[in-house]
């Protein structure tokens, strides 16, 4: 599930009328955090986005 502030994010910008495809790049780096603080069992951040 994602964190709360991620959904906030992505909201904020379909709300600015930003691309869909920019909102989800929210949860994109969401993931690429959580693989750099150890939280994902992925090695690589490539790894982690082909996992979800």
């Amino acid at each position: 599930m994602p964190e709360k502030a991620t959904m906030q994010r992505a909201k904020e910008d379909l709300r600015e009328g930003k691309s869909p495809s920019t909102a989800a790049g929210e949860f994109v780096r969401e993931e690429i955090d959580h693989v750099r603080e150890g939280k994902h069992g992925a090695r690589s951040p490539q790894q982690a986005i082909a996992m979800d």
